[in-house]
């Protein structure tokens, strides 16, 4: 009888602890939907201070999406162009890499891509090296879904060629049994393809060296980790590049054309 008390205790207390998360998850779902109308409120009524803050309190809160990032791309272009000087506080760098992290979350998001192309005519950015056709197909391919979304298609293609498989053995009509045999191996070829695509977009998200320059107007980048050292480029804000490794307070960046060179670790941020 003792046992099956504190066996009732343990079940009690148990319970208790999983309403008490689940009432805490609940809380910060609300906190975190009432901070992202306060920055909707915000926006319209182009209080892009008050807007970047509560966007970023969301975004603090662990529900960074490709939408919230979006916002905040749009919000800190916004709010750089209230300045005497257009973006001297650096909004110009913060609204070009939201809008790259939005495209991050979600390739397929147009509206982000159109904004940082409008964005990016307002920085000295590299024209990047000349890829291949073949490269260049397979890179657009992969990026017009999210590794998600790659393998949402490659789920339902598998279902579907399964199914007919079983029509296949099933049917005993010729026509039926034949269009299901060669519906099923296209479908199956689907089912590889964005079986790729979804690992190939996954692990180009996972191990993306793909960063932003933050400054206030132009940087110099210098031969070595050294401020005294030579300095062979000066970029402006929002410029992007591939971080290659850091050294002390120092990272080695690549530019889109191919020339590397030196930076404080503070003005340069990973998508």
């Amino acid at each position: 009888m003792k046992v099956l008390n504190n066996i009732i205790k343990v079940l009690i207390l148990a319970v208790a602890a999983i309403c008490s998360v689940r009432g805490y998850a609940n809380e910060g779902v609300v906190e975190a939907q009432s901070e992202w109308q306060r920055a909707l409120d915000a926006y319209s009524a182009k209080s892009y201070t008050e807007a970047k803050e509560a966007f970023e309190k969301v975004e603090t809160m662990g529900y960074a999406t490709a939408d919230l990032y979006y916002n905040l791309g749009n919000t800190y272009f916004k709010l750089g162009q209230q300045h005497e000087r257009a973006y001297e506080g650096g909004e110009l760098g913060r609204a070009i890499l939201n809008y790259r992290r939005a495209l991050k979350c979600d390739p397929a998001m147009e509206d982000a891509r159109y904004n940082l192309d409008i964005a990016q005519d307002f920085t000295n950015d590299a024209e990047p090296l000349p890829v291949g056709v073949v490269s260049s197909m397979w890179s657009g391919l992969r990026g017009f879904m999210s590794s998600n979304g790659w393998v949402s298609v490659s789920i339902i293609s598998l279902v579907v060629a399964l199914s007919l498989v079983m029509l296949y053995l099933l049917s005993d009509k010729i026509v039926i049994r034949k269009s299901a045999f060669f519906v099923a191996i296209a479908l199956i070829f689907v089912f590889i393809l964005t079986t790729a695509l979804s690992v190939a977009q996954r692990t180009a998200y996972e191990s993306s060296s793909e960063a932003v320059i933050i400054c206030n107007n132009i940087i110099s980048v210098h031969a070595s980790p050294d401020n005294t050292s030579k300095v062979i480029r000066q970029p402006s804000q929002g410029v992007s590049v591939y971080i290659i490794r850091t050294h002390g307070d120092w990272t080695e960046i690549e530019f889109v054309d191919g020339e590397k060179g030196w930076i404080p670790s503070k003005s340069v941020e990973r998508v």
